[in-house]
């Protein structure tokens, strides 16, 4: 892990004018999101705005991000690059500020998710030893520079979304089963073979606690977003890497000591999903759960025990957030919008909204 010094200057001083430019806004009156996105002329930024459509902060990107993961004070971000990429972008969100501007080792590349330790002063960063071809947890020291300090096994190949239990001890690992290596950046080289998995997994000593894998027959399902209920219970939004004709169930529920409870949409909303599902996202309240897919255009509503609740139409959807009551969905033509209320769409010009989206809560 090194810090590069000349893009971090040359970003800090764009970021600067940005966040001079933000403080001239009134104080925003909906709640704040983080996202990666695209513009009209290919460039790609880390973006702050609002769900009234005002942009509060844009970060310059190198390439093409894909999560932005929060420390639990919302004070901090971090980008993580789209896999293969090997950037690292930290945000002071109070101070719409760039902190810093890391690179991950000539021997890795990123995934792009990443999970704040709850104290804040660790952050987990999925990566890929591409030599080995082995998933790795990186684990990198907030206070001393953003050095790397440890690092473990994912305990399966491709590791894509990580996060924290309630316990505040045990991460949860989607291991997605892909093999990949950045010579071929986005070939997948074992497809008949793979074998994804959810992984539990002991973040100060990387011992694994619990590993589930999906039925035989769904062994190409790679197992690549999460999310976590109130009760630790784990919602799974998969991709299906295997025949084109097969109808796999692309949803999943997990809860520790128990096999993946399957979840089947109804069967015209299922064969819209082209076995492709972008995101997962829990209610404030746990009570239900949302599943996008931007090939389907469409995003799926869950009760928190699997039941199917109806679906909501969005073309390109993908990024999921919870924030004021509220499930947001944004999607890649710039539209954000309360899934199952398009009457209260806010809609960002020359905007391509990335994979994900996170809300900004401040303890």
């Amino acid at each position: 892990m090194a810090i590069d010094r000349r893009r971090f200057l040359k970003g800090l001083a764009a970021v600067a004018a940005g966040a001079t430019t933000s403080r001239l806004v009134a104080s925003p009156q909906g709640a704040q999101l983080l996202s990666c996105r695209a513009d009209g002329g290919g460039r790609y930024f880390a973006t702050l705005f609002d769900t009234t459509g005002r942009v509060l902060l844009d970060l310059p990107l190198p390439a093409r991000g894909h999560d932005i993961a929060l420390s639990r004070d919302g004070r901090t971000a971090v980008v993580v690059a789209r896999r293969p990429g090997d950037f690292l972008r930290v945000i002071d969100v109070v101070e719409r500020t760039l902190v810093a501007s890391l690179r991950s080792a000539p021997d890795r590349h990123y995934f792009g998710h990443g999970v704040f330790s709850a104290d804040g002063r660790l952050f987990y960063v999925v990566e890929n030893d591409f030599e080995a071809g082995e998933g790795r947890i990186g684990v990198l020291d907030t206070t001393d520079g953003w050095r790397k300090v440890d690092e473990f096994a994912s305990h399966g190949v491709g590791p894509h979304e990580l996060l924290l239990a309630a316990d505040d001890e045990t991460l949860v690992v989607a291991n997605g089963g892909i093999l990949t290596h950045p010579d071929t950046p986005r070939a997948k080289l074992n497809l008949p073979t793979m074998a994804p998995n959810l992984a539990y997994v002991d973040r100060k000593t990387g011992a694994l606690l619990e590993k589930v894998e999906p039925p035989a027959q769904w062994h190409q399902l790679s197992i690549r977003h999460i999310a976590l209920g109130a009760d630790d219970r784990v919602a799974i939004a998969m991709q299906y890497e295997g025949d084109k004709a097969d109808d796999p169930p692309m949803m999943a529920l997990h809860r520790r000591g128990q096999p993946l409870q399957m979840l089947w949409a109804p069967d015209d909303i299922r064969h819209r999903l082209q076995h492709y599902c972008g995101s997962v996202a829990f209610t404030e309240d746990g009570s239900r759960f949302a599943v996008s897919s931007p090939r389907g255009g469409v995003v799926l509503n869950w009760s928190a025990e699997g039941d199917y609740l109806g679906h909501h139409e969005q073309g390109d959807v993908c990024g999921l957030a919870a924030a004021d009551g509220e499930l947001w969905a944004s999607d890649g033509h710039g539209r954000l919008e309360p899934v199952g209320d398009a009457t209260r769409r806010a809609d960002f010009a020359q905007v391509r909204w990335d994979n994900h989206m996170v809300a900004v809560r401040r303890s």
